[in-house]
Protein backbone atom coordinates (compact mmCIF):
# COMPACT_ATOMS: atom_id res chain seq x y z
CA UNK A 1 0.00 0.00 0.00
CA UNK A 2 1.31 3.25 -0.77
CA UNK A 3 0.97 5.49 2.17
CA UNK A 4 2.68 8.50 0.97
CA UNK A 5 1.03 11.59 1.31
CA UNK A 6 -0.25 13.54 -1.47
CA UNK A 7 -0.18 17.07 -1.24
CA UNK A 8 -3.87 18.40 -2.12
CA UNK A 9 -3.85 22.12 -0.98
CA UNK A 10 -1.46 24.86 -1.46
CA UNK A 11 -0.22 26.88 -4.68
CA UNK A 12 0.24 25.24 -7.87
CA UNK A 13 3.39 24.92 -7.49
CA UNK A 14 3.95 23.29 -4.51
CA UNK A 15 1.59 20.91 -5.58
CA UNK A 16 3.42 19.88 -8.55
CA UNK A 17 6.66 20.04 -6.69
CA UNK A 18 5.03 17.66 -3.92
CA UNK A 19 6.07 19.94 -1.01
CA UNK A 20 4.21 21.33 1.53
CA UNK A 21 3.03 25.10 0.76
CA UNK A 22 2.76 27.48 3.46
CA UNK A 23 -0.19 29.18 0.99
CA UNK A 24 0.78 32.40 2.17
CA UNK A 25 -0.74 35.33 -0.63
CA UNK A 26 0.16 36.48 -3.27
CA UNK A 27 2.70 34.19 -3.02
CA UNK A 28 3.78 31.65 -0.90
CA UNK A 29 7.04 31.57 1.01
CA UNK A 30 7.94 28.54 -0.14
CA UNK A 31 8.45 29.14 -3.20
CA UNK A 32 10.29 32.73 -2.55
CA UNK A 33 12.71 30.85 -0.63
CA UNK A 34 13.09 28.08 -3.29
CA UNK A 35 13.32 30.71 -6.17
CA UNK A 36 10.43 29.35 -7.93
CA UNK A 37 7.52 31.23 -9.56
CA UNK A 38 4.40 30.63 -7.64
CA UNK A 39 1.92 29.74 -10.02
CA UNK A 40 -1.14 30.81 -7.63
CA UNK A 41 -4.04 29.03 -6.03
CA UNK A 42 -6.99 27.47 -8.09
CA UNK A 43 -10.15 29.22 -8.16
CA UNK A 44 -12.77 28.07 -4.73
CA UNK A 45 -14.55 24.89 -6.32
CA UNK A 46 -18.66 24.85 -5.98
CA UNK A 47 -19.85 22.59 -3.39
CA UNK A 48 -21.01 20.46 -6.47
CA UNK A 49 -17.87 20.13 -7.83
CA UNK A 50 -17.16 17.88 -4.95
CA UNK A 51 -20.27 15.07 -5.74
CA UNK A 52 -19.53 14.77 -9.49
CA UNK A 53 -19.29 11.41 -9.98
CA UNK A 54 -15.99 10.30 -11.81
CA UNK A 55 -15.59 8.70 -14.92
CA UNK A 56 -14.34 5.55 -15.10
CA UNK A 57 -12.44 4.33 -18.03
CA UNK A 58 -9.33 2.14 -19.35
CA UNK A 59 -5.90 3.74 -20.06
CA UNK A 60 -3.72 1.57 -22.04
CA UNK A 61 -0.07 1.21 -20.79
CA UNK A 62 1.31 3.47 -23.67
CA UNK A 63 -1.23 6.41 -22.87
CA UNK A 64 0.07 6.19 -19.34
CA UNK A 65 3.28 6.75 -20.53
CA UNK A 66 2.14 9.37 -22.31
CA UNK A 67 0.45 10.91 -19.89
CA UNK A 68 3.22 10.34 -17.31
CA UNK A 69 5.73 11.60 -19.80
CA UNK A 70 3.40 14.51 -20.04
CA UNK A 71 3.13 15.57 -16.11
CA UNK A 72 7.65 15.16 -16.32
CA UNK A 73 7.62 17.92 -19.09
CA UNK A 74 5.35 20.29 -17.01
CA UNK A 75 6.93 19.69 -13.92
CA UNK A 76 10.05 20.79 -16.00
CA UNK A 77 8.43 23.84 -17.14
CA UNK A 78 7.05 25.49 -13.87
CA UNK A 79 10.47 26.98 -12.94
CA UNK A 80 10.91 30.53 -13.97
CA UNK A 81 11.49 31.69 -17.85
CA UNK A 82 15.54 31.35 -17.81
CA UNK A 83 15.95 27.98 -16.24
CA UNK A 84 17.12 25.95 -19.72
CA UNK A 85 18.95 28.94 -20.52
CA UNK A 86 21.12 29.23 -17.14
CA UNK A 87 20.81 26.22 -14.48
CA UNK A 88 20.33 23.62 -16.95
CA UNK A 89 23.53 23.88 -18.28
CA UNK A 90 25.17 23.82 -14.70
CA UNK A 91 23.32 21.04 -13.83
CA UNK A 92 24.52 18.91 -17.18
CA UNK A 93 28.15 19.80 -16.27
CA UNK A 94 27.94 18.25 -12.89
CA UNK A 95 26.55 15.60 -14.20
CA UNK A 96 28.97 15.11 -17.29
CA UNK A 97 32.32 16.70 -16.25
CA UNK A 98 32.33 17.41 -12.62
CA UNK A 99 31.70 14.59 -10.45
CA UNK A 100 34.07 12.73 -13.13
CA UNK A 101 36.98 14.80 -12.14
CA UNK A 102 36.14 15.14 -8.55
CA UNK A 103 35.21 11.58 -7.48
CA UNK A 104 36.90 7.91 -7.94
CA UNK A 105 35.47 6.20 -10.75
CA UNK A 106 33.97 3.63 -8.80
CA UNK A 107 31.78 6.40 -6.59
CA UNK A 108 30.65 8.43 -9.07
CA UNK A 109 27.27 6.84 -9.53
CA UNK A 110 26.67 7.97 -6.54
CA UNK A 111 27.32 11.58 -6.86
CA UNK A 112 25.60 11.49 -10.73
CA UNK A 113 22.83 8.97 -10.11
CA UNK A 114 21.76 9.16 -6.51
CA UNK A 115 22.63 12.95 -4.96
CA UNK A 116 21.08 13.97 -8.95
CA UNK A 117 18.24 12.09 -8.04
CA UNK A 118 17.89 14.01 -4.07
CA UNK A 119 18.42 17.04 -6.17
CA UNK A 120 14.91 16.10 -7.77
CA UNK A 121 12.61 16.77 -4.73
CA UNK A 122 15.42 18.59 -2.01
CA UNK A 123 15.74 21.94 -3.14
CA UNK A 124 19.23 22.50 -1.06
CA UNK A 125 20.95 19.80 -3.16
CA UNK A 126 19.91 20.80 -6.22
CA UNK A 127 21.37 24.60 -5.41
CA UNK A 128 24.92 22.51 -4.33
CA UNK A 129 24.84 21.12 -7.64
CA UNK A 130 24.09 24.02 -9.11
CA UNK A 131 27.10 26.08 -7.26
CA UNK A 132 29.75 23.36 -7.70
CA UNK A 133 28.54 23.37 -11.43
CA UNK A 134 28.89 26.58 -12.24
CA UNK A 135 32.24 27.23 -10.26
CA UNK A 136 33.72 24.20 -11.66
CA UNK A 137 33.14 25.23 -15.34
CA UNK A 138 34.07 28.68 -14.30
CA UNK A 139 37.38 26.86 -13.36
CA UNK A 140 37.77 25.62 -16.51
CA UNK A 141 37.05 28.73 -18.22
CA UNK A 142 39.66 31.12 -16.85
CA UNK A 143 42.29 28.39 -16.76
CA UNK A 144 42.07 27.59 -20.56
CA UNK A 145 42.09 31.25 -21.33
CA UNK A 146 39.44 30.78 -23.74
CA UNK A 147 36.65 32.61 -22.36
CA UNK A 148 36.70 34.95 -19.49
CA UNK A 149 33.66 36.63 -19.45
CA UNK A 150 32.09 33.46 -19.67
CA UNK A 151 33.70 32.26 -16.76
CA UNK A 152 32.65 35.38 -14.96
CA UNK A 153 29.49 34.76 -15.79
CA UNK A 154 29.43 31.13 -14.47
CA UNK A 155 31.29 32.69 -11.45
CA UNK A 156 28.39 34.95 -11.11
CA UNK A 157 25.49 32.45 -10.87
CA UNK A 158 27.78 29.52 -8.83
CA UNK A 159 27.81 32.30 -6.15
CA UNK A 160 24.18 32.79 -6.43
CA UNK A 161 23.31 29.35 -5.85
CA UNK A 162 25.86 29.24 -3.22
CA UNK A 163 24.13 31.74 -1.40
CA UNK A 164 21.09 30.05 -1.97
CA UNK A 165 22.19 27.07 -0.27
CA UNK A 166 23.65 28.70 2.59
CA UNK A 167 20.84 30.44 3.34
CA UNK A 168 18.52 27.16 3.31
CA UNK A 169 21.23 25.26 5.24
CA UNK A 170 20.09 25.98 8.93
CA UNK A 171 16.81 24.67 8.64
CA UNK A 172 18.26 21.17 7.34
CA UNK A 173 21.12 21.03 9.77
CA UNK A 174 19.01 20.08 13.17
CA UNK A 175 17.09 17.55 11.13
CA UNK A 176 17.02 13.80 12.65
CA UNK A 177 15.64 11.51 10.02
CA UNK A 178 18.48 9.11 7.50
CA UNK A 179 17.28 10.96 4.67
CA UNK A 180 18.15 14.35 5.70
CA UNK A 181 21.21 13.48 7.23
CA UNK A 182 22.65 12.07 3.98
CA UNK A 183 21.62 14.91 2.08
CA UNK A 184 23.15 16.96 4.28
CA UNK A 185 26.58 15.77 4.38
CA UNK A 186 26.50 15.03 0.34
CA UNK A 187 25.78 18.81 0.46
CA UNK A 188 28.15 20.11 2.75
CA UNK A 189 31.03 18.02 1.26
CA UNK A 190 29.70 20.06 -2.64
CA UNK A 191 30.22 23.10 -0.79
CA UNK A 192 33.63 22.44 0.98
CA UNK A 193 34.75 21.55 -3.05
CA UNK A 194 32.87 24.65 -4.17
CA UNK A 195 35.22 26.92 -1.60
CA UNK A 196 38.54 24.76 -3.23
CA UNK A 197 38.19 26.39 -6.60
CA UNK A 198 37.38 29.28 -4.74
CA UNK A 199 40.91 29.05 -3.25
CA UNK A 200 39.66 29.54 0.26
CA UNK A 201 41.04 27.15 2.46
CA UNK A 202 39.30 28.75 5.46
CA UNK A 203 35.58 28.07 3.88
CA UNK A 204 36.29 24.77 2.48
CA UNK A 205 37.81 23.37 5.93
CA UNK A 206 34.88 24.90 7.61
CA UNK A 207 32.27 22.96 5.38
CA UNK A 208 34.48 19.74 5.96
CA UNK A 209 34.50 20.11 9.52
CA UNK A 210 31.01 20.83 9.77
CA UNK A 211 29.96 17.97 7.33
CA UNK A 212 32.15 15.51 9.93
CA UNK A 213 30.75 16.83 12.98
CA UNK A 214 27.38 15.56 11.74
CA UNK A 215 28.66 12.65 10.79
CA UNK A 216 30.10 12.08 14.27
CA UNK A 217 26.85 12.92 16.16
CA UNK A 218 24.73 10.69 13.78
CA UNK A 219 26.97 8.06 13.94
CA UNK A 220 24.54 5.90 16.38
CA UNK A 221 21.63 6.89 14.24
CA UNK A 222 22.78 5.53 11.03
CA UNK A 223 22.27 1.76 10.58
CA UNK A 224 25.12 -0.25 8.47
CA UNK A 225 22.90 -0.32 4.97
CA UNK A 226 23.41 3.72 5.71
CA UNK A 227 26.90 3.72 6.27
CA UNK A 228 27.75 1.57 3.48
CA UNK A 229 25.90 3.49 1.09
CA UNK A 230 27.53 6.71 2.07
CA UNK A 231 30.85 5.23 1.21
CA UNK A 232 31.75 8.31 -1.17
CA UNK A 233 30.90 10.67 0.99
CA UNK A 234 33.34 9.40 3.59
CA UNK A 235 35.91 9.12 0.83
CA UNK A 236 35.79 12.62 -0.26
CA UNK A 237 35.52 13.62 3.45
CA UNK A 238 38.71 11.88 4.28
CA UNK A 239 40.61 13.04 1.04
CA UNK A 240 39.88 16.47 1.88
CA UNK A 241 40.69 15.98 5.66
CA UNK A 242 44.13 14.45 4.32
CA UNK A 243 44.60 17.71 2.32
CA UNK A 244 44.29 19.61 5.30
CA UNK A 245 47.16 18.35 7.01
CA UNK A 246 49.43 19.39 4.39
CA UNK A 247 47.66 22.86 3.87
CA UNK A 248 47.63 24.10 7.00
CA UNK A 249 50.95 23.38 8.92
CA UNK A 250 51.07 20.90 12.46
CA UNK A 251 46.97 20.03 11.68
CA UNK A 252 45.79 16.76 12.67
CA UNK A 253 43.59 14.02 11.49
CA UNK A 254 39.75 15.52 12.46
CA UNK A 255 38.83 11.30 12.22
CA UNK A 256 40.78 10.22 15.14
CA UNK A 257 38.43 11.40 17.32
CA UNK A 258 35.60 8.82 16.06
CA UNK A 259 34.93 5.62 17.50
CA UNK A 260 36.19 2.09 16.60
CA UNK A 261 33.09 2.47 14.21
CA UNK A 262 34.48 5.22 11.90
CA UNK A 263 37.15 4.63 9.43
CA UNK A 264 40.45 5.61 11.06
CA UNK A 265 41.84 1.74 12.71
CA UNK A 266 45.50 1.11 12.87
CA UNK A 267 47.26 -1.08 12.70
CA UNK A 268 46.57 -1.52 8.81
CA UNK A 269 49.68 -4.11 8.45
CA UNK A 270 48.23 -6.85 10.04
CA UNK A 271 45.15 -6.82 8.36
CA UNK A 272 44.74 -7.89 4.43
CA UNK A 273 43.28 -4.96 1.72
CA UNK A 274 40.29 -5.39 0.98
CA UNK A 275 38.98 -6.83 -2.41
CA UNK A 276 36.19 -5.24 -4.51
CA UNK A 277 34.74 -7.91 -7.28
CA UNK A 278 34.48 -6.28 -10.39
CA UNK A 279 36.74 -3.56 -10.03
CA UNK A 280 39.19 -2.22 -12.96
CA UNK A 281 42.85 -1.32 -12.80
CA UNK A 282 41.71 2.41 -11.96
CA UNK A 283 39.50 1.62 -9.17
CA UNK A 284 42.34 -0.49 -7.58
CA UNK A 285 44.73 2.11 -8.05
CA UNK A 286 41.77 4.59 -5.90
CA UNK A 287 41.52 2.11 -3.55
CA UNK A 288 45.49 1.95 -2.80
CA UNK A 289 45.44 5.61 -2.51
CA UNK A 290 42.20 5.91 -0.34
CA UNK A 291 44.41 2.93 2.34
CA UNK A 292 47.66 4.38 2.00
CA UNK A 293 45.83 7.55 3.38
CA UNK A 294 43.95 5.45 6.34
CA UNK A 295 47.51 4.52 7.39
CA UNK A 296 49.28 8.02 7.55
CA UNK A 297 46.15 9.45 9.04
CA UNK A 298 45.81 6.56 11.78
CA UNK A 299 49.62 7.54 12.59
CA UNK A 300 48.96 11.27 13.13
CA UNK A 301 48.19 10.02 17.05
CA UNK A 302 52.41 10.37 17.53
CA UNK A 303 52.83 13.72 15.80
CA UNK A 304 51.78 16.34 13.61
CA UNK A 305 55.05 16.28 12.10
CA UNK A 306 55.39 13.78 9.91
CA UNK A 307 52.83 14.78 7.33
CA UNK A 308 54.28 18.58 7.48
CA UNK A 309 57.34 20.02 8.74
CA UNK A 310 59.11 19.03 12.05
CA UNK A 311 57.46 20.29 15.67
CA UNK A 312 58.76 20.93 18.38
CA UNK A 313 61.32 19.05 20.10
CA UNK A 314 58.88 17.98 22.92
CA UNK A 315 56.26 16.51 20.41
CA UNK A 316 59.08 14.86 18.18
CA UNK A 317 58.11 10.62 17.63
CA UNK A 318 60.81 8.51 19.23
CA UNK A 319 62.39 6.33 16.31
CA UNK A 320 60.18 2.95 17.42
CA UNK A 321 57.25 4.82 16.41
CA UNK A 322 58.65 6.46 13.19
CA UNK A 323 60.17 3.12 12.37
CA UNK A 324 56.40 1.70 12.69
CA UNK A 325 55.36 3.84 10.31
CA UNK A 326 58.56 3.31 8.14
CA UNK A 327 57.39 -0.47 8.09
CA UNK A 328 53.62 -0.30 7.41
CA UNK A 329 54.28 2.25 4.22
CA UNK A 330 56.70 -0.26 2.94
CA UNK A 331 54.02 -3.18 3.52
CA UNK A 332 51.48 -0.88 1.15
CA UNK A 333 54.11 -0.45 -1.31
CA UNK A 334 54.33 -4.42 -1.08
CA UNK A 335 50.64 -4.79 -1.43
CA UNK A 336 49.68 -2.05 -4.17
CA UNK A 337 50.46 -3.76 -7.26
CA UNK A 338 48.39 -1.53 -9.39
CA UNK A 339 50.56 1.57 -8.38
CA UNK A 340 53.61 -0.07 -9.42
CA UNK A 341 52.76 -1.93 -12.21
CA UNK A 342 51.37 1.10 -13.93
CA UNK A 343 54.26 2.89 -14.96
CA UNK A 344 57.19 1.11 -17.38
CA UNK A 345 60.06 3.34 -16.44
CA UNK A 346 59.43 2.61 -12.86
CA UNK A 347 62.43 0.18 -12.39
CA UNK A 348 64.59 2.23 -14.16
CA UNK A 349 64.31 5.34 -11.09
CA UNK A 350 63.95 2.77 -8.65
CA UNK A 351 67.26 0.78 -10.02
CA UNK A 352 69.14 4.35 -9.50
CA UNK A 353 71.73 3.67 -6.45
CA UNK A 354 71.64 6.12 -3.54
CA UNK A 355 75.16 6.28 -2.99
CA UNK A 356 75.35 8.05 -6.56
CA UNK A 357 72.91 10.80 -5.90
CA UNK A 358 75.94 13.28 -6.87
CA UNK A 359 75.17 11.88 -10.85
CA UNK A 360 71.50 11.95 -10.57
CA UNK A 361 70.61 14.16 -14.24
CA UNK A 362 68.58 17.83 -14.07
CA UNK A 363 66.04 17.85 -15.65
CA UNK A 364 64.83 14.52 -14.01
CA UNK A 365 64.26 11.49 -16.20
CA UNK A 366 60.25 11.55 -17.12
CA UNK A 367 58.60 8.78 -15.18
CA UNK A 368 55.14 8.17 -16.84
CA UNK A 369 52.16 6.45 -15.51
CA UNK A 370 49.09 4.55 -16.73
CA UNK A 371 46.91 6.96 -15.32
CA UNK A 372 47.49 10.50 -12.65
CA UNK A 373 45.93 8.37 -9.30
CA UNK A 374 49.08 6.04 -9.44
CA UNK A 375 51.73 8.50 -9.97
CA UNK A 376 50.48 10.59 -6.97
CA UNK A 377 49.94 7.28 -5.11
CA UNK A 378 53.72 6.58 -5.18
CA UNK A 379 54.55 10.23 -4.86
CA UNK A 380 52.68 10.78 -1.85
CA UNK A 381 54.22 7.37 -0.30
CA UNK A 382 57.51 9.13 -1.21
CA UNK A 383 56.86 12.18 -0.02
CA UNK A 384 55.90 10.68 3.77
CA UNK A 385 58.36 8.07 3.62
CA UNK A 386 60.93 10.89 3.30
CA UNK A 387 60.11 12.93 5.90
CA UNK A 388 59.61 9.72 8.40
CA UNK A 389 63.48 8.72 7.04
CA UNK A 390 65.25 12.27 7.68
CA UNK A 391 63.56 12.36 11.00
CA UNK A 392 64.96 8.91 12.21
CA UNK A 393 68.75 9.81 10.36
CA UNK A 394 68.68 12.23 13.02
CA UNK A 395 69.00 9.59 15.95
CA UNK A 396 71.52 7.29 14.20
CA UNK A 397 75.13 7.09 14.65
CA UNK A 398 75.79 7.39 10.86
CA UNK A 399 73.08 9.11 9.41
CA UNK A 400 74.36 9.18 5.58
CA UNK A 401 72.90 6.41 4.78
CA UNK A 402 69.23 7.11 5.66
CA UNK A 403 69.80 10.69 4.03
CA UNK A 404 70.88 9.11 0.85
CA UNK A 405 67.72 7.36 0.76
CA UNK A 406 65.72 10.33 1.37
CA UNK A 407 67.46 12.13 -1.54
CA UNK A 408 66.45 8.86 -3.59
CA UNK A 409 63.00 9.36 -2.60
CA UNK A 410 62.74 12.84 -3.78
CA UNK A 411 64.51 12.44 -6.81
CA UNK A 412 61.72 9.62 -7.65
CA UNK A 413 59.40 12.80 -7.08
CA UNK A 414 60.99 14.72 -9.02
CA UNK A 415 60.65 12.39 -11.87
CA UNK A 416 56.81 11.75 -11.45
CA UNK A 417 56.96 15.44 -12.12
CA UNK A 418 58.51 15.75 -14.95
CA UNK A 419 55.89 13.09 -16.12
CA UNK A 420 52.74 14.82 -14.92
CA UNK A 421 53.94 18.06 -15.94
CA UNK A 422 56.02 17.70 -19.57
CA UNK A 423 55.21 18.42 -22.70
CA UNK A 424 54.31 15.33 -23.25
CA UNK A 425 51.80 14.97 -20.82
CA UNK A 426 49.24 17.58 -22.78
CA UNK A 427 49.06 14.27 -25.70
CA UNK A 428 48.33 11.76 -23.25
CA UNK A 429 44.78 10.50 -23.26
CA UNK A 430 44.39 11.31 -19.63
CA UNK A 431 46.75 14.72 -19.26
CA UNK A 432 46.93 15.72 -15.85
CA UNK A 433 45.00 19.31 -15.31
CA UNK A 434 46.01 21.34 -12.42
CA UNK A 435 44.09 23.78 -12.87
CA UNK A 436 40.70 22.14 -11.64
CA UNK A 437 42.38 19.34 -9.22
CA UNK A 438 41.35 19.60 -5.65
CA UNK A 439 42.45 16.72 -3.69
CA UNK A 440 46.38 16.26 -2.83
CA UNK A 441 48.53 17.10 -6.07
CA UNK A 442 51.66 17.33 -7.43
CA UNK A 443 52.53 20.98 -6.13
CA UNK A 444 52.14 20.38 -2.61
CA UNK A 445 54.24 17.18 -2.81
CA UNK A 446 56.92 18.81 -4.33
CA UNK A 447 56.97 21.35 -2.27
CA UNK A 448 57.00 19.45 0.94
CA UNK A 449 60.23 17.62 -0.90
CA UNK A 450 62.16 20.77 -1.49
CA UNK A 451 64.30 20.36 2.09
CA UNK A 452 64.96 17.01 1.36
CA UNK A 453 66.99 17.81 -1.98
CA UNK A 454 70.50 17.08 -2.30
CA UNK A 455 71.64 20.15 -4.17
CA UNK A 456 70.25 23.25 -5.33
CA UNK A 457 70.05 22.26 -8.89
CA UNK A 458 67.29 19.95 -7.48
CA UNK A 459 65.46 22.67 -5.77
CA UNK A 460 65.48 25.27 -8.68
CA UNK A 461 63.89 22.56 -10.56
CA UNK A 462 61.31 21.89 -8.48
CA UNK A 463 60.74 25.84 -8.09
CA UNK A 464 60.57 26.27 -12.10
CA UNK A 465 58.23 23.40 -11.93
CA UNK A 466 55.92 25.12 -9.21
CA UNK A 467 55.44 27.96 -11.04
CA UNK A 468 55.13 26.11 -14.38
CA UNK A 469 52.13 24.44 -12.19
CA UNK A 470 50.70 27.52 -10.62
CA UNK A 471 47.61 27.01 -9.01
CA UNK A 472 46.26 23.34 -7.97
CA UNK A 473 42.89 23.50 -5.78
CA UNK A 474 43.90 24.81 -2.43
CA UNK A 475 47.64 25.05 -3.38
CA UNK A 476 49.28 28.23 -4.74
CA UNK A 477 51.94 27.20 -6.95
CA UNK A 478 53.07 30.53 -7.29
CA UNK A 479 53.71 30.94 -3.33
CA UNK A 480 55.10 27.70 -2.92
CA UNK A 481 57.63 28.84 -5.47
CA UNK A 482 58.50 32.16 -4.16
CA UNK A 483 58.78 30.82 -0.54
CA UNK A 484 61.43 28.09 -1.52
CA UNK A 485 63.20 30.52 -3.39
CA UNK A 486 63.85 32.72 -0.48
CA UNK A 487 64.37 29.83 1.31
CA UNK A 488 67.81 28.75 -0.94
CA UNK A 489 68.45 32.53 -0.67
CA UNK A 490 68.98 31.71 3.04
CA UNK A 491 70.00 28.78 2.86
CA UNK A 492 73.37 30.42 0.84
CA UNK A 493 73.93 32.88 3.66
CA UNK A 494 73.91 29.94 6.15
CA UNK A 495 76.49 27.97 4.07
CA UNK A 496 78.74 31.04 3.18
CA UNK A 497 80.95 29.33 5.71
CA UNK A 498 81.47 26.36 4.03
CA UNK A 499 82.88 26.77 0.61
CA UNK A 500 82.22 23.34 -0.16
CA UNK A 501 78.26 23.51 -0.25
CA UNK A 502 78.77 26.84 -2.47
CA UNK A 503 78.42 25.00 -5.66
CA UNK A 504 74.90 24.63 -7.83
CA UNK A 505 75.15 21.08 -7.70
CA UNK A 506 76.89 20.45 -4.16
CA UNK A 507 75.69 18.91 -0.96
CA UNK A 508 73.52 21.47 0.89
CA UNK A 509 74.64 19.88 4.19
CA UNK A 510 72.60 17.73 6.81
CA UNK A 511 68.99 17.38 6.86
CA UNK A 512 68.87 18.37 10.68
CA UNK A 513 70.42 21.60 10.06
CA UNK A 514 68.37 22.82 7.53
CA UNK A 515 65.91 25.60 7.00
CA UNK A 516 62.22 24.29 8.14
CA UNK A 517 59.63 26.56 5.31
CA UNK A 518 56.29 26.88 7.20
CA UNK A 519 53.75 28.37 4.63
CA UNK A 520 50.57 29.40 6.18
CA UNK A 521 47.03 29.51 4.45
CA UNK A 522 46.26 33.10 2.69
CA UNK A 523 44.40 35.07 5.10
CA UNK A 524 40.82 36.45 4.50
CA UNK A 525 42.45 39.72 3.44
CA UNK A 526 44.74 38.16 0.68
CA UNK A 527 48.20 38.37 2.37
CA UNK A 528 50.19 35.34 2.36
CA UNK A 529 52.67 34.32 5.07
CA UNK A 530 55.87 31.70 5.50
CA UNK A 531 57.81 31.20 8.13
CA UNK A 532 61.43 29.92 8.17
CA UNK A 533 62.40 27.39 11.68
CA UNK A 534 65.53 25.70 12.54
Amino acid sequence: MDRRIRVRTGCITCRRRRVKCDEGKPACSRCRTANFECGGYDPPRSAGDGRRPRSVSRTSPQQSSREGSSELVQDLAWRHSNWRKEELPLYHHFITTTAVRLFRNDHIEFWRDQVAQMSYGVDIVYEALLAIGAMHRATLLACQHQDLQGAAQMKVLGLKSYGKTLHMLPSHLGSRSVPDILAIMAVLMLLAYFECFMENPKGAFGHLWAAIQLMRRSEEQLSERDISNMIPVYDAMLRLDFLAQKVVPYACSSFLRFSDRAIMERPFWNRPAIEYSGMTIHDRISSEGFRQIQIICAHNTFSRVVWGCWSPVSERPNRAELLGFYSEMQLWKANSPGTFESCQELDVIQALDPKDVVTHPIPPPVCRFMCNDAALNLATANCYLGCAVAMISTTDPDPQPRELEAFNLVYQTLSIAAGLTGRDNQNSSMPYKPCDAVNMGISTLLYHGARRCYSVAWQQWIIDTLRVIGHEGLSNGFAMANTLDIMCRLQERMNRNNPERAGVNSYLGPLRSRLIPLLMPVSEDGEILAFYMR
